[in-house]
């Protein structure tokens, strides 16, 4: 049996991965190992009202809690840090572009299930939706204060960057009903 999942001691342990000699690896290995009971990180998870919630940050890593609500397409977009996504439940579809001159390229689609995580580098661009028609839930760090960084979306066709904001990120997502 597992132990329990307590995500105050959980964010304290990401914290000093995060500030460790090889962050990338040991954030990731920790991930690794808390998400193999998916059940137990389910358990142990407040209730938020919110689709996104920032349990820390500060200059060296950004904890979130992330919703992926089924019918909405998360736009195109970049981190500009590394990226670790651990999803708990439901399952993400993951869509990865290359950007080129006057163009978006999908490059790949990689489903992200309950127990599964994933890392994208600070250049990756990826899109978001939640698979299947689950709701969606998972834990996202990243390896800096990406509240402070100027992170950029994508237009899905003509791969025109705008600065990630709030209004952009409005206007860009695509919701299916």
């Amino acid at each position: 049996m597992m132990p329990e999942f307590v995500l105050d001691d959980f964010v304290q342990e990401l914290r000093a991965a995060a500030g460790a000699d090889e962050p990338v690896k040991k954030v990731r290995d920790l991930m690794t190992e808390t998400f193999r009971d998916p059940g137990a990180i389910r358990a142990g998870m407040p209730d938020y009202a919110n689709d996104d919630e920032i349990l820390f940050e500060d200059d060296s890593v950004s904890i979130w809690f992330g919703r992926f609500m089924p019918g909405l397409h998360v736009p195109p977009h970049d981190h500009q840090t590394t990226a670790m996504i651990g999803v708990y439940q439901g399952a993400a579809d993951n869509h990865f572009y290359l950007h080129e001159p006057g163009k978006l390229v999908h490059k790949s689609t990689r489903r992200v299930e309950p127990g599964d995580v994933i890392a994208l580098k600070p250049d990756g661009i990826h899109s978001v939706e939640a698979a299947e028609g689950q709701v969606t839930c998972g834990i996202h760090v990243y390896l800096a204060a990406l509240t402070k960084i100027e992170r950029s979306l994508f237009d899905w066709e003509s791969g025109a960057v705008s600065p990630y904001t709030d209004e952009n990120y409005d206007a860009m997502k695509r919701v299916n009903r």
